[in-house]
Formats: C-alpha cells, sequence, structure tokens
C-alpha cells in the first residue's frame, strides 16, 4: 500500500477527534496499518485469482491469517466496540489439535 503513512496520520486523526486520547488513536492507528502488506496481497488474489497456483494462495491466505486478526481484534478494542466473538460458533477461542 503506497499511502500507508497517510491512511495511519488520517485515522489516527479521526480517532483522536472522536475519543480525544490521541495515544489510543495512534495505536489504533497502527494496528490498522502494520498489514498493509497483507491487504496487497489479498487484493492481488482478488483481482487476479488464476494468477496465482494453490502453494501461492495458501501462502497468501494462511500469512494473512497468521498477521491480520490480532491486529484487528486489538484496534476493535481500543476503539472501544468490545472483544473478539466467536459468533460463527467454530470454537475461536479454543486451542488447535
Amino acid at each position: 500500500m503506497k499511502n500507508v503513512k497517510v491512511v495511519r496520520d488520517r485515522i489516527a486523526a479521526a480517532f483522536a477527534a472522536s475519543m480525544g486520547d490521541q495515544a489510543i488513536a495512534n495505536e489504533i492507528a497502527f494496528h490498522m496499518t502494520d498489514w498493509d502488506h497483507d491487504v496487497d496481497d489479498l487484493i492481488k488474489l482478488y483481482e487476479q485469482p488464476e494468477a496465482l497456483n494453490d502453494d501461492e494462495i495458501l501462502k497468501l491466505v494462511i500469512g494473512f491469517l497468521i498477521h491480520v486478526p490480532n491486529h484487528v481484534a486489538a484496534a476493535k478494542k481500543l476503539a472501544g466496540v468490545g472483544p473478539m466473538e466467536d459468533i460463527f460458533k467454530v470454537g475461536l477461542f479454543e486451542e488447535d489439535e
């Protein structure tokens, strides 16, 4: 993502104006932009699914799943909209075997 600094600054500004806490706003902005390269990869998959082989798709999706969810969970909590929930009932909070 070419605009990560601009996006990070805009997110921080919006949340600082809304919450009145620049430090938390900066943390939210960090958590919402640290995975910019994962977004780029995912967009490539969405736009050109035939351009990637199965191994590339697996690597991309698994990389996304490893890196992004904890950032989103942290941003969600910091934004004051609550913790993660297991709304799909897939055992989200259970250890994998």
